[in-house]
């Protein structure tokens, strides 16, 4: 796969990627956030059973350890994260969801600081602040006086919350990454996170008040096609290229490309849902962002990415 086409299809994933919140906050007019995401989970266990079928035997995984370690990754990084992430999604707006997702690289940054003792350069404690205050500014929206405990606040907890899950995953992962390619490790994190759904959501419980089995034929077609959306273009089609791209152009090039998640989110929110898009909430986001840029911003310049960009464009044209 050549480097323009692979930069395109990461464009595609993300665009996929910042759909989704849109698509998760319609679809759960008929579902539970767990309900919704055994939808998901489903649909994308039977495709990647399919793929692991083709996969030789010496690259599947071997023992009990690698498979209780990947249990434990497709909770913290599928399960247990969406849950979580739709909850919220139906208390906060789509643009908060997508903003405050993304705060996952700058709280690896401060674990590696905490664990690792590795020390914080300006540049990254400038994005670490920066990035603090776009998120008190989203959540606050300007004013301290009218954060209360209600369901917004809720919300945007929650994906806060998220946001620690995903960098917790994120370090997590590489671990077995070392063992297994990308799409082995994904595939049995997809099976194992659909055999934990399947108690949640067959037994009456908070999550799953009706057992879903109960509700097959009351979903509606749109809510099957969300189940189908989220599963393909968003967990198949989008960690086979991510991962794909971690490999060709590193993590931290990769990274870049999640930066077009709150703009499709805030595109759709404010099209569909007639969100209202604050002036706090616009400069919140930016912060946010050019936070999280700060923090990779000396891995990209150690790289000389934008240069290597240019250099190989210009060479295709001499």
């Amino acid at each position: 796969m050549s480097r323009k086409m692979l930069y395109m299809l990461l464009v595609v994933t993300t665009m996929f990627w910042g759909a989704s919140f849109a698509v998760v906050k319609m679809a759960m007019e008929d579902l539970t956030p767990a309900q919704l995401l055994f939808l998901r989970c489903i649909f994308s266990a039977a495709i990647f059973f399919v793929i692991l079928f083709r996969v030789p035997k010496e690259r599947r995984m071997k023992n009990m350890k690698d498979y209780a370690y990947t249990a434990y990754l497709a909770f913290i990084g599928i399960t247990g994260y969406l849950i979580i992430q739709y909850t919220g999604l139906k208390y906060t707006s789509t643009v908060n969801a997508s903003l405050l997702v993304g705060i996952a690289p700058i709280v690896v940054a401060i674990y590696s600081v905490v664990v690792y003792k590795e020390k914080m350069s300006k540049i990254k404690t400038i994005g670490l602040f920066v990035c603090i205050m776009g998120i008190a500014l989203t959540i606050t929206k300007g004013d301290l006086t009218k954060v209360t405990i209600g369901k917004n606040l809720f919300g945007d907890m929650c994906m806060i919350i998220n946001g620690f899950m995903l960098a917790a995953f994120s370090i997590g992962a590489k671990r077995i990454l070392k063992k297994y390619d990308s799409l082995v490790v994904v595939a049995y994190m997809y099976i194992l996170g659909t055999i934990m759904m399947i108690p949640v959501v067959t037994v009456p419980n908070p999550l799953s008040p009706i057992p879903i089995i109960n509700k097959i034929g009351s979903i509606s077609i749109w809510t099957y096609m969300s189940g189908l959306y989220l599963a393909i273009p968003c967990s198949v089609f989008g960690f086979y290229i991510w991962y794909k791209a971690i490999d060709e152009i590193g993590a931290t090039q990769t990274s870049v490309f999640n930066y077009i998640n709150p703009l499709i989110a805030a595109i759709i929110s404010v099209m569909y849902f007639n969100e209202n898009l604050t002036a706090f909430t616009f400069i919140g986001g930016v912060c946010i962002i050019v936070g999280v840029f700060l923090n990779n911003a000396e891995n990209l310049l150690q790289g000389n990415w934008p240069k290597r960009i240019f250099l190989r464009k210009r060479k295709a044209y001499t």
